[in-house]
């Protein structure tokens, strides 16, 4: 597991000084003890990035960093141009108002925010939307149903299709018991997730995190008609503090063993959320140490055709 890979990786290497023929070398004996998950594995790479908050912090502590997390609240909010200061890629969500959307109302700054988006920019409708309600959508009415997120989904996957901007879903949950709330066909699929929620004790279970995202993988192969779709984490830390780097590895074990994404880490004072929290910028000296070797020991892969 990457715990035990690891445990002692921080103290014995520096990511300034760990090659790539090491990388390669570490990340061969790491996929080749990944056999223990129930899925045929395939290897790629794992983009990490953080929130825009804590953007340029983050680069400077970990300069592979590819990806920036942008959120854009407010019905029908979103900037005349796509925010390209942050990263190399970016991950951004907004809360259109779904009768505006498939009315056509809103096509022509859409169209005129993506003509400048890098490759493979993500945008996200309503995230995090589901019946548990994570993010208090209710608060806008009764509009926000899997209905009109995943119709909101399909609208824009076909209005940006000649763009640069891919169109996905992120949730918060299950996504066994989200399949209403996500669309087919999307070139993205992503889920926010926090370390907190596998801790038992101060211990990862890590056969249930492991099941989770098989079982999600599992949707998401449906939902996309491919055995490798486009996955990963749009959100993520861990509220114990002395965890955080193991949490990290654990989620770039998983997706590095499976076809790769994007991981997003998210930095912000302490704020409640599902019995979790985030925790501000700076982490602990080992955690940023943590962050920049798995970068450099992920960053170098190419998926390998299944």
């Amino acid at each position: 597991m990457a715990a035990s890979l690891f445990g002692h990786a921080d103290e014995a290497t520096s990511a300034a000084g760990l090659t790539r023929r090491h990388a390669l070398s570490a990340g061969a004996v790491l996929l080749a003890g990944s056999a223990h998950h129930q899925s045929p594995t395939r290897q790629g790479k794992v983009n990490f990035g953080s929130n825009r908050l804590e953007w340029a912090n983050f680069k400077r502590a970990v300069p592979l960093a590819e990806v920036a997390r942008i959120y854009h609240h407010g019905l029908n909010r979103f900037p005349d141009s796509w925010p390209t200061t942050e990263g190399k890629r970016q991950i951004l969500s907004f809360e259109p108002h779904p009768g505006d959307l498939l009315a056509g109302k809103l096509d022509i700054r859409l169209l005129a925010m993506a003509r400048n988006a890098p490759g493979g920019a993500v945008l996200v409708p309503w995230y995090e939307a589901g019946p548990a309600d994570p993010r208090n959508y209710n608060r806008y009415g009764s509009f926000v149903t899997a209905r009109n997120v995943q119709a909101c989904q399909r609208y824009l996957h076909r209005l940006l299709g000649r763009t640069n901007v891919r169109v996905g879903s992120i949730i918060c949950g299950p996504a066994i018991q989200l399949h209403a709330w996500i669309a087919p066909g999307l070139p993205r699929y992503y889920d926010d997730i926090d370390g907190d929620w596998f801790l038992s004790g101060g211990t990862f279970e890590v056969a249930r995190f492991e099941r989770r995202q098989l079982e999600n993988l599992s949707v998401w192969r449906r939902k996309s008609g491919l055995k490798w779709p486009r996955i990963g984490v749009a959100e993520t830390n861990c509220g114990h503090r002395r965890k955080q780097a193991e949490w990290f590895s654990l989620l770039a074990d998983y997706l590095g063993s499976h076809g790769g994404g994007d991981v997003c880490t998210f930095w912000a004072e302490s704020r409640a959320r599902q019995g979790s929290a985030a925790s501000p910028w700076p982490p602990r000296p080992e955690v940023i140490a943590r962050l920049r070797y798995l970068s450099l020991l992920y960053g170098g892969f190419s998926s390998i055709p299944a």
